[in-house]
């Protein structure tokens, strides 16, 4: 049975990278570049037309385009997730492109087969950071003061709580199940009807999920 391929969106001031990389991704059979341009204005124009499944962006666009870009994507755009690229890791910019709602990162020199999957894994509703990222996202959205979600903590089971609050301390599953004395495969149990409940497919998502809709304040944490 055929699929619909990925529609992607490439949005960077860099014309030969921006050229090179729609001829490579249009190679793929899966993907579809349903536009490119190289400035976030002419972008936000397109957008809401071309309305792709992947939004790639450059942070770095004149005038903190990139991240301005990833802000207003939920109106332009509602069902495109954001990627964001660089040529280096500016983690201050990264960290803040994922509060605002990008869903992963690539650097522009990252080897072509993790580049793909990147945008596979994304499409699919996972979220791409490398581990130092993924760390510094959890130390910053664990300082700030998130507002209060008593209905989602609500959906939540005393037990399910503590597990979560495990996992965002970093406890892997064989450390949370020896701290609350359950097996391993009931810690993963309960992070199956975590993830159910929360409509997240990972502990990544998860963890951002908890700080965005302040199930947990941080002084609990």
């Amino acid at each position: 049975m055929n699929t619909a391929p990925i529609r992607i969106f490439l949005v960077d001031d860099h014309t030969l990278f921006r050229e090179g990389l729609t001829a490579a991704l249009n190679t793929q059979r899966d993907f579809q570049v349903v536009g490119h341009n190289g400035s976030a204005a002419e972008a936000g124009v397109l957008l809401p037309k071309a309305a792709p499944d992947i939004l790639l962006v450059e942070l770095g666009l004149p005038k903190q385009g990139g991240l301005e870009l990833v802000r207003e994507l939920a109106t332009l755009s509602p069902r495109s997730k954001a990627i964001a690229t660089g040529e280096t890791e500016v983690e201050q910019d990264i960290v803040e492109a994922v509060r605002l709602g990008a869903r992963g990162f690539l650097l522009k020199q990252t080897p072509s087969d993790l580049f793909l999957k990147c945008i596979r894994k994304v499409h699919s509703g996972e979220v791409w950071l490398n581990t130092r990222l993924t760390e510094a996202v959890f130390r910053t959205f664990g300082k700030q003061q998130p507002a209060s979600a008593t209905a989602a903590k609500g959906e939540l089971s005393r037990r399910e709580l503590e597990v979560i609050q495990l996992v965002v301390q970093g406890y892997k599953n064989r450390d949370i199940a020896q701290k609350l004395f359950i097996s391993e495969k009931t810690v993963k149990n309960h992070l199956s009807a975590i993830f159910h409940k929360l409509g997240v497919n990972d502990r990544l998502e998860m963890t951002l999920y908890i700080f965005e809709k302040g199930i947990f304040s941080p002084n609990t944490l």
